[in-house]
């Protein structure tokens, strides 16, 4: 008989898990840290930003490992293990002498954290609420939006106050802190846990009468290949904007240090807000069709900051494609499970999910690039040139139809 779980603490689970997803995304705010380091430091920004790069690589990384060996590994090894190595990547950091040992700190150490905990604490959250499968994920996954709103103003103030390095050992403390507390908390329920007077569904399938698709199954089709680009093309516009929004709004329109700090608050929310207008509007036009207009609006935003010299328009500017960002994690897992049925969709996703670092990897580099010549709008320009892309090669999967449906015919 599998153990009884009273329905109250699912909650603390709930609550627990979107504590560990607004830790984790601190991270996001990494842009304000980028010129107080250049101004403090002889690295350059591309040298700088490949530390948020190899944090999303490793991220994505472990995510598969973990995956793979969740289920023979004690849930507190796994989540305070990952607490431990996240928290003293960031402090770390705070000790770094070269632009090595930050690529070690925070790329390698706290990246390995995340990827121990991230996609392990929202699966785990998503086993309590089979019933409320929609609410559980909105806030588990939507409090990984919010986190920057915290984080930039406070290492802003460090910075200020003392120096960019005291900014990273400040949030590494208080997130190492706050995991600790709640990590007791986040685990998946037992085996054949349901909650009080909910009936189970006839069907594991996401598809009705569809099949279910393994990792090794899933990417020896096109679809799977096609939406990794999607991913790519669509996410390097907000990785871009997640990894130097400070800077870029800086040096690109002018803005002072105060609005460039608050550019990383307005990116937070909107991908908040992104993922709770674009979540719910899939329910009815489709998250096909929903990511369609979600990338076209991040097009239109990017070709429009390559002209746009305004402060305030600029700002705008920058929340539409934070907004479009938070669709496209919003809507990706859920278009996973469509396309390759439910049973195997933790690891199908993580596997999916390093396209994400994909895009780390380009748009950092790609803004950089650009910087050198004082003018980022080519960047932005080849940033909405890889969504139109993106835009096409999701045209192609929604013509073709789901993997699962096809296949079981």
């Amino acid at each position: 008989m599998g153990t009884i779980v009273s329905t109250p603490n699912r909650w603390l689970v709930l609550i627990s898990g979107s504590v560990f997803t607004f830790a984790l995304s601190g991270t996001s705010a990494f842009s304000v840290f980028v010129s107080p380091l250049m101004e403090e430091t002889s690295w350059d920004m591309g040298q700088i930003t490949l530390a948020f790069t190899l944090y999303n690589i490793f991220i994505a990384t472990m995510g598969i490992i973990v995956g793979t060996v969740a289920h023979k590994v004690t849930p507190g090894r796994i989540v305070f293990t990952g607490a431990l190595f996240y928290g003293v990547g960031w402090v770390l950091t705070g000790f770094a002498n070269s632009v090595v040992m930050m690529w070690l700190t925070f790329g390698v150490l706290a990246g390995i954290g995340g990827g121990m905990i991230y996609n392990y604490t929202i699966t785990s959250v998503l086993k309590w609420f089979p019933d409320r499968r929609g609410l559980a994920s909105g806030l588990v996954i939507g409090f990984a939006a919010v986190g920057p709103v915290f984080a930039a103003p406070v290492a802003t103030a460090v910075i200020e106050a003392k120096s960019v390095f005291a900014g990273f050992i400040v949030l590494g403390i208080v997130y190492a802190a706050l995991m600790f507390v709640f990590a007791v908390f986040v685990r998946p329920p037992a085996e054949g846990y349901s909650p009080a007077g909910w009936i189970p569904p006839g069907t594991d399938s996401s598809v009705p009468g569809g099949l279910q698709l393994n990792w090794r199954e899933m990417m020896k089709t096109p679809t799977f290949w096609l939406l990794f680009f999607v991913f790519v093309g669509a996410g390097t516009s907000y990785m871009m904007m997640l990894g130097a929004a400070a800077t870029i709004g800086k040096e690109q329109a002018g803005m002072s240090v105060e609005l460039a700090t608050i550019s990383v608050t307005v990116v937070a929310l909107s991908n908040f807000i992104g993922r709770m207008i674009f979540g719910a509007l899939s329910d009815k036009l489709g998250r096909e069709i929903t990511l369609m207009i979600a990338m076209s609006v991040n097009v239109a935003a990017m070709l429009s900051m390559s002209v746009v010299a305004h402060a305030g328009l600029f700002l705008a500017l920058m929340a539409l494609v934070g907004a479009s960002g938070g669709a496209l994690l919003a809507l990706f897992p859920a278009l996973v499970s469509d396309q390759f049925g439910a049973k195997y969709s933790t690891l199908n996703y993580a596997i999916m999910f390093t396209a994400y670092s994909v895009a780390a990897l380009i748009a950092p580099q790609l803004a950089a690039f650009y910087r050198q010549s004082g003018n980022y709008a080519p960047a932005f320009m080849w940033a909405a040139g890889l969504t139109v892309a993106a835009m096409g090669a999701l045209g192609i999967v929604m013509k073709k139809g789901t993997v699962s449906q096809r296949r079981s015919k």
